[in-house]
């Protein structure tokens, strides 16, 4: 009677959930150094004295599946009115632009008083799309490692 021998079967089942069990945290991991890189682009593309870029922060989603550099949720400026605005409220008038309140007319001391705005809007400084379009290449080492682990776990190496 014929018999057929599957002893690397039982090795490569083996590996499998070797690698089933470690995949999460070497993504994990990849995700966050890709993370750290992301924030460091967008943090360096924001000019002024560091305010809006400490409003930023890396996120990782709840299921590994994508990376961000937003906003910091439940985190407001109160402006020396009182008024309170979320910090992505700002964050996204710095990037995208806002348009001008027309200052109004008004008598000062008997002469007319001249707004110093000469613009109808601020253009938007775009610190996230700049980074967005250069991040075709990011990451695509850091994958071929990925890679490379997991075919050698594959293979029983790992």
């Amino acid at each position: 009677m014929p018999s057929v021998q599957m002893d690397g079967l039982d090795q490569l089942l083996a590996s499998w959930d070797t690698l089933q069990r470690d995949f999460p945290a070497m993504k994990r991991e990849l995700l966050e150094a890709l993370s750290k890189e992301m924030l460091s682009r967008v943090q360096g593309k924001i000019p002024g004295t560091g305010t809006v870029r400490g409003w930023q922060e890396r996120y990782i989603g709840s299921k590994n599946g994508y990376v961000a550099v937003r906003p910091k949720a439940k985190t407001y400026k109160t402006t020396p009115g009182g008024k309170k605005y979320a910090v992505g409220y700002v964050t996204n008038a710095i990037e995208g632009g806002h348009k001008h309140r027309r200052p109004s007319q008004q008598k000062r001391d008997g002469y007319k008083y001249r707004a110093r705005i000469n613009v109808p809007a601020v253009p938007g400084l775009h610190f996230y799309a700049s980074v967005r379009s250069q991040l075709s290449g990011l990451g695509t080492e850091q994958l071929r490692a990925l890679v490379t682990e997991v075919a050698a776990k594959l293979e029983g190496g790992g």
